[in-house]
């Protein structure tokens, strides 16, 4: 009788706790608590999806370096290579019209000036990125790691950070 009662209890526990958080989760759209300040939300646009690929290539390749595994290192740098040489082809197709993704930049898609500036924009870091990653790749199969390495943070500096602070929106402040 006791173990019937415990599992009665138990079940009526269970009931009681999946009803209220099923009830708040209804009711509330947000998480539960009083921060009334919306975090800063980015919108995922072409531009961000295929820098999510880079950022997971370049990732992988600084782990690759800091344990000294060159075969990843050249691995993981081609796929760097290959998908800043997708950036320009999805982007600016040779004999394509531009895209929705344009407007979302605020100009106008058919003004073929602003085409040329954002594409001759986009050339001069996707080519910084391709040079730095076949450099990265050379130094890799000359089991350099510090040359590899020194290359990679040439990479990010002077391509990744260089082509953020011109295209992205403000990054909060601490």
């Amino acid at each position: 009788m006791k173990k019937i009662n415990k599992i009665c209890i138990t079940m009526f526990c269970m009931f009681v706790v999946t009803t209220v958080v099923a009830t708040c989760g209804w009711k509330n759209n947000k998480a539960l608590g009083e921060n009334k300040e919306t975090p800063q939300t980015q919108k995922s646009t072409p531009t961000s999806s295929l820098m999510r690929i880079i950022s997971s290539h370049t990732a992988k390749m600084f782990d690759a370096i800091m344990i000294g595994d060159f075969n990843a290192v050249a691995k993981e740098s081609n796929e760097v290579t290959k998908a800043s040489k997708v950036i320009m082809r999805m982007f600016f197709p040779d004999k394509g019209k531009i895209d929705d993704w344009f407007k979302e930049t605020g100009k106008d898609p058919n003004d073929p000036e602003a085409v040329k500036a954002m594409k001759e924009e986009f050339e001069k870091y996707s080519k910084a990125v391709i040079d730095a990653a076949n450099r990265i790749n050379e130094a890799s199969g000359n089991k350099n790691i510090v040359e590899a390495y020194e290359n990679f943070d040439a990479m990010v500096r002077n391509a990744c950070f260089a082509c953020h602070k011109v295209s992205r929106s403000k990054w909060p402040e601490k």
